[in-house]
């Protein structure tokens, strides 16, 4: 690798093969290692389209010298939200309804295009929870009671968010199919009703679709909060489906210490489960700081390596490096 100076590693450099994602990794310190798992700690973020739901990557000044650009994200399932005027699309249940994938997905490659001209480079969508309840406040986002019609258009709508290189975000991942106390309820089921109708539709859009990133939801399943879970996001998403795109939160997250290693909580506990980035980042209320909770348990017994907090960078960096 031919470098100059301590200029380093560009992330440029491993898109055009000269470096490894490895070793570009590997010159990044704990500072920066820390900041690629977060976002830029809020909503509508400077470094971003006005109104903007937030960014992530290149949220240092070092990582952005590297080469690693702000990925900016934007709501979400029925057109762009932010502050200049953007398209109005149909509601998901609408769509769903018309049992027709191409027109649906080409329906959001118009999106993609939109989102290139906005300044969005990942559009937090499509909504895919199932219609369990008819009184939940986001059902109008999601498809259908069917798995089978949500994964199909969850696949299409990925399909052409990312028909001009920007990213989709399908979500809740997964069992949000409730409005009553929406974000801290413990969906309680059996795995075969996990498998066969909470999961299913997520598995379709996966595996035919590859979305770049996806985003995990606010509630407990089984007693572990979602974005801790290992059993999905890890078992079952990555060794099974095979997913290699990014992991992230809903916006904000449980503070939790783990079950099985207690010393380790929050950040910590969140990278190790397999969740590799927290959106916006920090507190809902935050000083804009690191909470100290990834690194505080390094080289302590059973607490978190450098290891995987690298691992879990390179998830992130992979998305940013995919986003055109």
């Amino acid at each position: 690798i031919e470098q100059t100076g301590d200029k380093g590693i560009k992330l440029q450099d491993v898109k055009d093969g000269k470096a490894t994602l490895d070793e570009f990794v590997a010159q990044l310190d704990n500072v920066e290692l820390e900041a690629i798992t977060r976002g830029d700690y809020k909503m509508n973020s400077p470094l971003g389209a006005k109104g903007n739901a937030g960014a992530y990557g290149g949220v240092l000044e070092s990582l952005r010298e590297k080469g690693v650009k702000p990925i900016i994200t934007t709501d979400g399932p029925s057109g762009i939200r932010i502050l200049s005027c953007c398209s109005l699309l149909p509601i998901g249940t609408l769509l769903a309804c018309t049992f027709d994938t191409k027109l649906v997905e080409k329906l959001y490659s118009i999106i993609a295009k939109e989102m290139k001209e906005k300044g969005s480079d990942v559009l937090l969508a499509p909504g895919m929870n199932i219609h369990r309840n008819p009184l939940c406040g986001r059902n109008f986002e999601y498809f259908s009671e069917d798995p089978y019609v949500s994964g199909k258009m969850g696949a299409a709508c990925v399909r052409g968010v990312q028909s001009l290189g920007g990213s989709a975000c399908p979500k809740h991942f997964a069992c949000n199919n409730q409005e009553l106390a929406r974000t801290t309820n413990d969906s309680q089921v059996s795995e075969r009703a996990l498998r066969e109708i909470y999961l299913k539709a997520f598995e379709i859009c996966v595996k035919e679709a590859h979305p770049k990133n996806i985003m995990t939801s606010y509630n407990k399943i089984n007693g572990v909060w979602s974005h801790y879970n290992y059993d999905t996001c890890v078992t079952v998403l990555r060794n099974e489906w095979c997913y290699e795109g990014n992991v992230m939160t809903d916006w904000w997250m449980h503070p939790s210490k783990s079950i099985e290693f207690p010393k380790i909580r929050d950040q910590a506990y969140r990278v190790r489960s397999g969740v590799n980035l927290l959106m916006p980042g920090g507190d809902r209320v935050t000083n804009g700081k690191p909470d100290g909770t990834l690194f505080a348990t390094l080289d302590k017994p059973f607490g978190i390596t450098v290891g995987e907090v690298q691992q879990s960078a390179k998830w992130v960096l992979k998305s940013v490096m995919e986003i055109e």
